[in-house]
């Protein structure tokens, strides 16, 4: 449907590589752009739910008509009205739309598919500015760049669970095959990680790499007992930066404990797989991090990279602190 009518398209997580990432229809790298500036919006399984800003100005033009495909009718309405409903299976509704379909009877316009193409390159590149930077220590762009390299030509899956390492690795690593991004979906669940990445290994017998925060790590990480014990090919990539978004966070309680999002400084996760017969690197810079992940999948063995990053870089993740209560008397200051 998408290439019979050459509207450009915007991917959500779990939909990266149904079609490829780098596809010329791609709007991903101009996605701000896209939704802002949209006059009409095809949902095609896609909700209007919070990661897509419940569909909201200014995040979306407030005079964007949207089609909505989901086999859900309650999701109709839910968040801004639908001007065109279709209740039904993704699958058999866009087969019935295309057995309908013209030649040229859908065509996006030169001048729109123009605004998108300049806004790509302009993110692309300073994209590819952050990706070849090389910070001492590593920040989430520069570590996520020599992963970028490295799977650019491997068929793995990869499982992804975090905050910034969540967010920055699905617009970093590029998909360009279907079903291989494990994600913590719709709900963001942290913790995910190491069993989705037991079951790809297991039902597809292929190596998976699981990008990992550090604090999304810790609430299952005692499965890389199990993973050593049938000797999976996973490859653990923990981004350590100390912390819940960051490792430099202050006590505003007072006294000597950590901050609440702080965790363990210099914790040293490679040594946790040692223990249970897997191979552990503690890696401090772009090139060691391309490097081990290299021979790691080469090997096959149980693997746990310990990735330091900055613990002063890290952001708050999907603007979250504006849902916060705000008390009467604040707001009439």
């Amino acid at each position: 449907f998408v290439e019979k009518t050459g509207i450009p398209f915007v991917p959500m997580s779990m939909a990266k590589g149904l079609l490829p990432d780098d596809h010329p229809q791609s709007a991903a790298a101009a996605r701000s752009h896209a939704l802002a500036k949209a006059d009409v919006v095809m949902l095609i399984g896609a909700r209007l739910n919070w990661l897509l800003g419940h569909g909201r100005s200014p995040q979306w033009s407030p005079t964007a008509q949207f089609v909505q495909l989901d086999i859900a009718p309650t999701e109709m309405d839910s968040n801004r009205a639908i001007a065109a409903p279709v209740v039904g299976d993704i699958a058999s509704s866009v087969s019935a739309l295309l057995a309908r379909l013209k030649p040229g009877q859908i065509r996006a316009r030169a001048a729109w598919l123009d605004a998108l193409a300049q806004d790509k390159r302009r993110n692309a590149d300073r994209m590819a500015s952050r990706l070849a930077a090389n910070p001492d220590p590593m920040e989430f762009y520069s570590a996520l760049g020599a992963i970028k390299g490295v799977l650019a030509d491997k068929d793995v899956y990869l499982v992804n669970e975090g905050a910034n390492t969540l967010d920055i690795a699905r617009n970093v690593i590029d998909m360009r095959l279907p079903r291989r991004r494990l994600d913590t979906g719709t709900w963001g669940v942290m913790g995910i990680g190491m069993g989705y990445a037991i079951a790809a290994a297991v039902v597809s017998g292929k190596p998976v790499v699981a990008i990992e925060g550090d604090s999304a790590f810790g609430f299952s990480g005692m499965e890389l007992e199990t993973i050593c014990r049938y000797r999976l090919p996973i490859v653990t990539v923990v981004f350590n930066n100390g912390g819940i978004y960051r490792g430099d966070g202050v006590n505003h309680g007072g006294g000597a404990d950590p901050a609440p999002t702080v965790l363990m400084k210099d914790a040293r996760y490679d040594k946790m797989i040692e223990a249970f017969g897997g191979v552990g690197h503690h890696v401090v810079d772009r090139q060691g991090l391309a490097k081990v992940l290299t021979e790691a999948l080469a090997s096959g063995n149980p693997t746990l990279i310990n990735c330091a990053i900055d613990p002063a870089t890290g952001t708050e993740s999907g603007h979250i602190g504006n849902l916060n209560p705000k008390s009467s008397i604040e707001q009439k200051k």
